[in-house]
């Protein structure tokens, strides 16, 4: 079950670097599969949370509880 988008935002996700130039970072939450997207900033957010390969959340402040692999 796939856990509301606040959970992964406040909560520590410890974080893998990928070799993937535009997915460059994935984890496990809870069951489920997540990446980083890295968009193209300044015309998007920096960041794009994929959940289960969806889109869940852009976003381009890292959240604190976040650990950068």
């Amino acid at each position: 079950m796939t856990a509301n988008v606040q959970s992964y935002l406040e909560e520590k996700v410890v974080w893998n670097r990928s070799v993937d130039p535009v997915y460059p970072f994935q984890a496990e939450f809870e069951g489920d599969r997540l990446a980083i997207r890295l968009n193209d900033f300044p015309e998007e957010s920096l960041y794009t949370l994929m959940v289960n390969g969806e889109e869940v959340v852009s976003f381009d402040d890292w959240p604190e509880l976040w650990p950068k692999p």
